[in-house]
C-alpha cells in the first residue's frame, strides 16, 4: 500500500504544468467551519499554485450542493454526507473523491444538547434519549444517521425517539430554547451558545459516541472523466490545505491536550472571515480533518446500511457506487 501511494503522489506531482492559464471554477460549500480547507486553499494561494482560479458558491444545504455538482452547475462541492447525497451518487450523479470533516473523539463537532427542563427531569446521557422529542434538520441528515447508530449502541429502538425535522439549525436552537423538544444535535458553536445562555445543557459529543465521516469533497462523474487533470490538481490543493489545518489545529502536547500549532493565528482568522463566526467561538469548535483526506470506507458502508434500514436509499446501493478511491487513500491512519 505504501509503495502504491508513493507512486500516486509522484504522479500527482508531475500533473501540474507551470505557466498555464488559470482555470476559473466555482466550488459549492456551506458557510461553516467544515469548509475550512477551501477557505485556506483560496486565501493562501494553494489553488492558484495548481493553476486554478477558485471562487466559492455558498449554498444553504447539502442537498443543494449535491444537486449543483450533479447538474454540472459547479464541478466540485464540499458538504455533509446525507441520504440525498447517497441517492445522487447511486444514480451516477456524483462521486465522493476525498474525505471531509469527521466526528472524532477529542474534537468538538456536533453536540447533543438537552433542553434545560428536560435535563433537570433526568435527560443526562445519550442512553436517556429513548422516548424523547429530538429535533433534527431533516430526515436523512447526517445527524439522523448518527442518532440511529446511537440507539443501537445503547440498546433501544430508534423508533422510540420522536424525531422532529425542523429544516434549519436556527429552528433547532429555537425549539430547544422554547422547550418544544427535549434535545437536539447541533454544531459546537451553537451548542455552547445554548449552554452559556442557560437554555440547554450539553450531554454528549457525537465524536465520542459515534465517530463518523460526516463530510467529503464531491465531483460529478462527468467532471472526473472529462477533467481528470483538473480534479487531481483540485484535490492536491485541498489536501495541502488540510495538511496546513492539521499543523495549526490538530497537534497535541505531551499531556495529550490540543496545542496551538504552526500558523494557528493566521488560519483561524481566515476561517473566521469566511464563515462570519467570531474567532472566540471557532477556537473551541474546530472540526477534525484526516490529514490526508482519507475515505473511511467502513464507516461510509455503515452509514449506507443505516439509510437502507430507514428505506431512505435504494436497497442495492453499495459504497463502490459512492466513492472514487483513485485520488486519496482509503481507511484509517495506521
Amino acid at each position: 500500500m505504501g509503495s502504491r501511494w508513493a507512486l500516486i503522489v509522484a504522479a500527482l506531482a508531475l500533473a501540474s504544468t507551470p505557466g498555464r492559464t488559470a482555470e476559473r471554477i466555482s466550488v459549492a460549500v456551506n458557510r461553516l467551519s467544515a469548509g475550512a480547507p477551501l477557505y485556506i486553499a483560496v486565501d493562501k494561494g494553494l489553488f492558484a499554485a495548481e493553476g486554478l482560479d477558485v471562487s466559492l458558491t455558498h449554498l444553504a444545504s447539502s442537498q443543494e450542493i449535491g444537486l449543483a455538482v450533479a447538474s454540472g452547475s459547479v464541478p466540485y462541492g464540499v458538504t455533509a454526507v446525507t441520504a440525498g447525497i447517497y441517492t445522487l451518487a447511486g444514480k451516477g450523479g456524483l462521486k465522493m473523491i476525498a474525505g471531509g470533516y469527521e466526528e472524532c473523539p477529542g474534537f468538538a463537532g456536533v453536540a447533543i444538547v438537552a433542553n434545560r427542563a428536560a435535563y433537570e427531569r433526568g435527560l443526562r446521557t445519550s442512553a436517556d434519549l429513548a422516548g424523547k422529542k429530538i429535533a433534527i434538520t431533516a430526515v436523512g441528515s447526517g445527524s439522523h444517521n448518527q442518532l440511529v447508530r446511537l440507539a443501537r449502541k445503547y440498546g433501544f429502538k430508534y423508533e422510540d425517539m420522536q424525531l422532529q425535522p425542523l429544516q434549519t439549525l436556527a429552528n433547532e436552537v429555537s425549539a430547544v430554547t422554547g422547550g418544544k423538544v427535549d434535545a437536539a444535535p447541533v454544531p459546537a458553536t451553537l451548542a455552547k451558545q445554548l449552554e452559556d445562555s442557560g437554555a440547554g445543557k450539553i450531554i454528549a459529543w457525537m465524536g465520542e459516541e459515534v465517530p463518523t465521516q460526516f463530510g467529503g469533497a464531491f465531483a460529478s462523474s462527468r467532471t472526473i472523466a472529462a477533467r481528470r487533470d483538473m480534479t487531481i490538481r483540485f484535490i492536491r490543493a485541498y489536501v495541502n490545505a488540510i495538511t496546513a489545518y492539521d499543523r495549526a489545529f490538530q497537534r497535541r502536547g505531551p499531556d495529550g491536550k490540543l496545542v496551538r500549532g504552526e500558523g494557528y493565528d493566521d488560519l483561524i482568522e481566515i476561517i473566521a472571515r469566511y464563515t462570519g463566526e467570531a474567532r472566540t467561538s471557532l477556537e473551541s469548535a474546530l472540526p477534525y480533518f484526516d490529514p490526508y483526506a482519507r475515505l473511511q470506507i467502513k464507516d461510509l458502508t455503515e452509514q449506507i446500511d443505516v439509510y437502507k434500514s430507514l428505506k431512505l436509499v435504494e436497497p442495492g446501493l453499495n459504497v463502490e457506487a459512492v466513492v472514487d478511491t483513485s485520488f486519496v487513500p482509503a481507511g484509517r491512519a495506521p
